[in-house]
């Protein structure tokens, strides 16, 4: 039974050892605009990717109660996952990409002046 146990331990970790993890680096800038690196405008990732991001938030004028300078959101997925709060500093957090299509990430987090359009495009291909 222990060696059972065992091997279904390490096929397990050998699977996820070989699934393959993006890391995506952006920026929540203190101009209140999300940056991507090399200036993209768009983020594309494939459907099921699992995805890292690693996001550098600068406070931009106005914090949340919580201490929350920005967040990252997708409205119509907040059920999986796509919904974070962001504090000054990196965070790393993971997600698995939608279903494919076209999608806006945006900050709720009343941040200072420029706010209302500090979002971005997310394409999500098969």
């Amino acid at each position: 039974m222990k060696l059972t146990r065992t091997l279904f331990l390490l096929s397990a970790l050998s699977a996820f050892a070989g699934e393959s993890v993006r890391t995506v680096e952006m920026l929540a800038d203190k101009d209140n605009r999300f940056k991507l690196p090399n200036g993209d405008t768009t983020l594309t990732l494939k459907a099921g990717e699992t995805v890292r991001f690693k996001i550098n938030s600068l406070f931009g004028g106005e914090k949340a109660r919580d201490g929350s300078v920005h967040s990252f959101v997708v409205r119509k997925l907040r059920d999986k996952g796509w919904s974070v709060r962001l504090k000054e500093g990196v965070q790393e957090f993971t997600l698995t990409a939608p279903p494919p299509g076209t999608y806006l990430i945006e900050c709720t987090v009343e941040c200072g002046h420029g706010h209302d359009t500090m979002n971005f495009k997310m394409v999500v291909v098969k």
